[in-house]
């Protein structure tokens, strides 16, 4: 592990007190008790928009200024009426990993340097709006974490197998590009080397951290999940692989045990700390395909038959391989019938003609295998999985001495259509099984000890595997996911079967109505769509437009469905009536959306770099 001169050297301020004048911001770090916490600060002309690296002491900062603490530069943005200064306002400690504090963002603002938008006319101003919209509607997704001293992008094992001089880079350089998610917008920070210390990566996905117990022992569990920025957005607009062999909805999932081993009689260490940690993947089918939201419950996939299938496959798969050294087992969860059958088959015969040497494909219908509430047959998966798990070990780290350790050698890449619901189930499955082995190399367990003897211990991990797919799914669906009873629980439930039924309406109408909106969104803070004041796209005004109208609509079809039901079962006078009333306007409205057909699917609108 990086020792405490790295972590000194290379850390990022962790607050700041920003003050705002007519001309300048001045970001000025600060202690924990509010004191400078350097002889220098950051300069931002709010005209020229130059940054610099101010001496605080040949410049100080003006008394006159309005002042305000933030946590945090997510960047700048440059919208129609120019650049936009991006600052974290509140943050919440998840908790520590070996000793970093670990943040999630709460709360942004957006901090225009122009003070007025009187130089824009009435078109740019609508622009504006919409676009600040955009990015305000991101970064209220939960789901942001930061540490100021600690590589959030990069596992444990990676982390451990580096050189001084990679510990010794600031860490916008050193992060994993695949996971800053303020990379775009911090850009212009992070090209100026005086300033590395106000650049900070941010992660999206998931942090939970939770304090187990197991009899006398104690330890903390720690899932990190990083949710890549290459394809990234919104369910049915993001599927698939792209022709660079990135992939839909990829998540790196982390599960991270520090244990605090009791040491000898002093002057000896009274404790010694261990590190261990198992990798798995998730990702869209690695694949060219495309499933655009038509109105219909799941829309069919699509694959064009000119698409050359293998190259991208192979190009996703040496990606893979590059980025995590070892064998890699694909675990498909989807349907070997159905609309799923096609595009199964299809990655079938792929990985068949690749022959890609340390690929494994493992097939498994996640539904058929499990229909009717009958769940104990995933454990036909995890005995068919364990060898190779068993294989693949973990990675194991004594932190005083980094040269007695052990190293993950492969690694489970798992999907299904969403990689949301059936997948997470299958994640913590594996994870479950690769925990009892790090436990046992930690001596915390025996070698017969199964973890589901500890019931207390078994609800904390279920609960926190359960919250990951929750907000993974948030993320890419727009509501937590389907099966958590399972997860959350080890069974199946007809009340969870019943809250399913409730999620899967709810994705309907935001995956149909309202997700292409927000893929605009993504892309926009992302940077793969470029605002250009001389060429803003009309397309964009046609969809808030429509999103206007057709939300109306929908909100009164809504209503005229729920007063329907009301009347129903509300003992009123004239109760038929009413329902009848009711009941034609909610056929009438019906009528109106299915007439115009996929008109109402909400579509982006941005054309991506």
């Amino acid at each position: 592990m990086a020792d405490e001169r790295d972590r000194q050297t290379t850390n990022i301020y962790d607050r700041y007190e920003l003050h705002t004048t007519a001309e300048k911001f001045y970001l000025e770090p600060q202690d924990q008790d509010g004191g400078p916490q350097s002889h220098s600060h950051m300069q931002i002309d709010r005209i020229t928009g130059e940054m610099r690296l101010a001496n605080s002491v040949d410049e100080p900062i003006l008394a006159q200024t309005e002042k305000r603490t933030i946590y945090g530069i997510v960047g700048i943005v440059r919208l129609v009426a120019g650049p936009y200064l991006l600052v974290i306002t509140k943050s919440r400690l998840v908790g520590h990993i070996n000793g970093h504090a670990i943040w999630q963002i709460e709360r942004t603002d957006a901090i225009p340097y122009s003070r007025t938008t009187l130089h824009l006319t009435e078109k740019q101003v609508w622009y504006n709006r919409h676009f600040l919209e955009m990015i305000q509607l991101v970064l209220a997704t939960e789901g942001f974490y930061y540490s100021t001293t600690y590589d959030l992008t990069h596992t444990l094992q990676r982390l451990e197998n580096t050189t001084p001089e990679f510990r010794h880079m600031p860490m916008h350089e050193r992060a994993d590009e695949r996971f800053v998610w303020n990379r775009h917008v911090c850009a212009e920070i992070s090209m100026q080397p005086e300033l590395y210390r106000y650049a900070l990566p941010i992660i999206h996905g998931f942090v939970g951290i939770r304090r187990c117990h197991l009899g006398q022992h104690s330890f903390q569990l720690t899932i990190i999940s990083r949710r890549s920025v290459y394809r990234a957005g919104t369910r049915f607009y993001m599927r698939g692989v792209n022709l660079e062999g990135h992939s839909a909805n990829f998540i790196e999932t982390e599960q991270i045990v520090e244990y605090d081993r009791p040491g000898g009689v002093p002057p000896a260490p009274q404790h010694e700390r261990f590190l261990t940690a198992f990798v798995q993947t998730r990702g869209s089918i690695p694949l060219l395909w495309s499933q655009r939201p038509n109105l219909r419950w799941q829309p069919v996939p699509m694959m064009r038959p000119t698409d050359d299938q293998l190259a991208a496959f192979v190009r996703h798969m040496n990606s893979q391989r590059l980025a995590y050294n070892g064998t890699h087992v694909i675990v498909s969860l989807i349907n070997q019938k159905g609309r799923e059958k096609s595009i199964g088959s299809e990655l079938a015969r792929v990985v068949l003609q690749a022959s890609l040497e340390g690929v494994k494909y493992v097939p498994f219908d996640f539904h058929k295998e499990c229909r009717a509430l009958n769940w104990d047959r995933l454990s036909v998966l995890k005995e068919q999985l364990r060898p190779d798990l068993l294989l693949f070990g973990f990675f194991g780290s004594r932190v005083s001495r980094s040269d007695e350790g052990r190293i993950q050698t492969g690694f489970f890449r798992t999907n299904c259509m969403d990689c949301l619901d059936r997948t997470n189930v299958v994640q913590s499955l594996l994870a479950k099984e690769s925990l009892g082995e790090q436990l046992r190399w930690l001596g915390l367990i025996g070698p017969n000890d199964s973890l589901d003897q500890f019931s207390d211990f078994s609800s904390v991990f279920k609960h926190l595997w359960a919250d990951n797919g929750d907000e993974c799914s948030k993320q890419y669906a727009g509501t937590g996911a389907l099966k958590a009873d399972f997860t959350r629980l080890g069974r199946r439930t007809y009340s969870g079967a019943v809250w399913d039924g409730v999620n899967a309406i709810t994705r309907y109408f935001r995956n149909n109505f309202f997700d292409g909106y927000r893929q605009d969104a993504i892309d926009l803070f992302l940077g793969n769509f470029r605002v250009d004041v001389d060429n803003l796209p009309s397309t964009l005004e046609a969809t808030i437009m429509s999103l206007d109208w057709h939300g109306g609509v929908l909100l009164c079809a809504i209503v005229a469905g729920a007063m329907t039901l009301l009347c129903v079962l509300v003992a009123v006078e004239n109760a038929a009536t009413y329902a009848l009333f009711w009941m034609v306007v909610f056929v009438v409205l019906l009528a109106v959306i299915v007439l115009n057909g996929e008109e109402f699917v909400n579509l982006p609108k941005l054309k991506i770099d």
